[in-house]
């Protein structure tokens, strides 16, 4: 019965206390049942302070003049740390893998140990790519791309970016219905022997690794250099890419 006529109470005088919201939660106990209220058990107290926040909660809501949104900062795929553990799952597996090297539409093929593989595959972890080095002159384009049904994350300049950053681009596409990593492609710009070349880089996940060197010629030109690929899953084609 106490606890009938202590919850009654309660909304009696939160319904004459909600124009005074501002004031401290204690002034809702200042009447003359105050005494005998305070003598109930520490459960009910409880009640009476998670009732009376809320209610406040629910008014300020109500009446809060609203206030400026700062933009949170944006949030990456972590791409690095992604390709790393796939790494790791190849050093863990009975498998030789297969190389296959084309320079001048001419393809050889050799079988590579594991431990002089992962050298080669250096150029997949530089630069580093996390949730957030990148936001400064990256922005994140998410969609889905129904041609080869994978939803699709592109990272794109926003402006010119710095000749320090070899990245120009990359794209992350996710299985929409199992939300796995179906591949990574990432395009970078290297500078070397007084020559700007543009790497490609495609990472089939659990299957394969695909490194493309194009040379940037003076006037616009471009010429294939060198493609290699790393198989080992071989129930995958290296032309289905």
């Amino acid at each position: 019965m106490k606890t009938i006529l202590f919850f009654k109470y309660c909304l009696h005088s939160i319904s004459f206390k909600l124009a005074a919201a501002s004031y401290p939660v204690a002034a809702l106990c200042c009447n003359q049942h105050s005494i005998y209220f305070c003598d109930m058990k520490k459960y009910c107290i409880t009640a009476l302070s998670i009732f009376i926040l809320q209610s406040c909660s629910h008014s300020n809501k109500r009446t809060a003049p609203p206030r400026d949104t700062i933009a949170a900062t944006d949030s990456f795929f972590p791409v690095t740390s992604f390709i790393k553990g796939q790494i790791i799952t190849l050093g863990s597996l009975p498998v030789t893998p297969l190389q296959l090297t084309t320079i001048n539409e001419k393809t050889d093929s050799l079988w590579i140990p594991k431990k002089e593989l992962m050298p080669l595959l250096l150029p997949f972890l530089t630069p580093v790519i996390n949730e957030t080095n990148f936001t400064k002159y990256f922005k994140e384009t998410k969609f889905k791309d129904q041609t080869i049904n994978a939803i699709t994350f592109t990272y794109d300049p926003i402006n010119i970016i710095p000749d320090s950053i070899t990245l120009r681009r990359w794209d992350v596409y996710i299985d929409p219905e199992t939300g796995n990593v179906i591949k990574v492609f990432i395009v970078k710009n290297i500078k070397e022997y007084n020559q700007i070349f543009t790497q490609q880089l495609t990472w089939k996940a659990n299957k394969l690794a695909k490194i493309t060197t194009i040379l940037n010629k003076p006037g616009g030109d471009s010429e294939l250099i060198k493609e290699v690929v790393f198989i080992w899953d071989f129930a995958d084609s290296p032309n289905r890419q």
